[in-house]
C-alpha cells in the first residue's frame, strides 16, 4: 500500500484526513512566545483572535516526519509526501531530511510548488492514481503534469505580512491602501508573484472568476475573515460551473500569519489537454 503524508497547510479536515488514509504533518507557529500547532482545518480553534499577537511560524522538524515514515515502512507501507511549495517553506527541506535518514526507496518527497486549496487538489489526484493501482514510481512520473494544471489566485487586504515574509518580490505601490485597491497575487512555480489591481470586493470576484478557465475539473475556494468575498465567489463559480467538483474550505494560522486575515484565493485543476496527432 501506499500511504500519503503532507503538511497541515494543505487543510484537510480531521474526516477527511481519516477517510483518505492521509497522514497530516502539524506546521508550528508562536504568538507573544507560546508555541502552537496547526492541525486540521476544522481543529485549529480560535486562532483569529490569538494572532492579534506578534506572530511567526517554524517548519516542522524532520523527526515529525520521520515519526511517521518510520511508521508506515515499518506497516510494509511505501510513502508519498507531498509538502507545500518549498519556495514558501521549509517544509519540504524537513521531510526530505527525514526521508534520507530512513534510508529507504520506499519513501517518496515530491515538493508541489503550491499550498493550501492547490496542495489539497494535488494530493487528491494523487489519491486517485493510487485506488487506481499505479505503483510509487509511475504515479511520481505523472505529478509534475498534474501540479502544472493547477493555478492559485487570491487577494489579500494587506502586502505587509508576505513582505516581511520575504515571499513576495517588491511592487511598487501599496495598493492595500490606495482607494479600496486590492491585489491579484498568483502562486507561479512555487513562489507569490503579483498579477493585478482590484478595485472593490465587485471587482475581486470578477477578476478571480476570470482566472478559473472553463476547461477545470475541481474548483476549490479558501478564505479567513473575508468570508463574504468567498461565498460570493463560491456562488458564481457554482452557478457557472454546475457540473464542477467545488469546495468552499477556510485557511488556518500559517497562512494567517503569512497571508493576513483578510484573504481569498481561488485554486483550480484544468483538465488535461489531448495530443493531436
Amino acid at each position: 500500500m501506499i500511504a500519503i503524508v503532507t503538511d497541515s497547510s494543505a487543510y484537510f479536515t480531521k474526516d477527511e484526513a481519516v477517510k483518505l488514509g492521509i497522514t497530516v504533518v502539524p506546521i508550528q507557529y508562536t504568538v507573544n512566545g507560546q508555541s502552537y500547532m496547526e492541525s486540521y482545518s476544522d481543529k485549529n480553534g480560535d486562532f483569529e483572535t490569538i494572532l492579534k499577537g506578534k506572530a511567526t511560524t517554524s517548519q516542522p522538524k524532520a523527526g515529525a516526519f520521520l515519526s511517521c515514515f518510520e511508521e508506515e515502512i515499518t506497516k510494509k507501507n511505501q510513502v508519498l509526501c507531498i509538502t507545500i511549495s518549498s519556495r514558501l517553506s521549509g517544509t519540504y527541506s524537513a521531510a526530505y531530511m527525514a526521508a534520507k535518514r530512513v534510508e529507504s526507496d520506499d519513501i517518496v518527497v515530491f515538493d508541489s510548488h503550491l499550498t493550501a486549496g492547490g496542495l489539497y487538489l494535488l494530493i487528491i489526484e494523487a489519491k486517485k492514481l493510487i485506488d487506481k493501482g499505479l505503483s510509487l514510481g509511475e504515479i511520481i512520473k505523472q505529478l509534475p503534469a498534474i501540479r502544472d494544471r493547477i493555478t492559485i489566485a487570491f487577494t489579500v487586504d494587506d502586502l505587509s505580512p508576505l513582505r516581511k515574509s520575504g515571499r513576495l518580490n517588491y511592487v511598487r505601490m501599496s495598493v492595500s491602501t490606495i482607494l479600496n485597491i486590492k491585489p491579484i497575487l498568483l502562486c507561479k512555480d512555487g513562489v507569490v508573484v503579483f498579477d493585478s489591481l482590484a478595485h472593490g470586493s465587485i471587482d475581486i470576484i470578477k477578476k478571480l472568476t476570470a482566472k478559473v478557465t472553463g476547461n477545470v475539473t475541481d474548483i476549490v475556494v479558501n478564505y479567513l475573515q473575508n468570508q463574504s468575498i468567498a461565498a460570493n465567489l463560491y456562488n458564481i463559480l457554482c452557478s457557472k460551473y454546475p457540473d464542477v467538483n467545488i469546495k468552499l474550505r477556510k485557511l488556518g494560522p500559517i497562512l494567517g500569519i503569512h497571508l493576513g486575515l483578510q484573504v481569498a484565493a481561488v485554486s483550480f485543476l484544468s483538465k488535461e489537454e489531448l495530443s493531436t496527432g
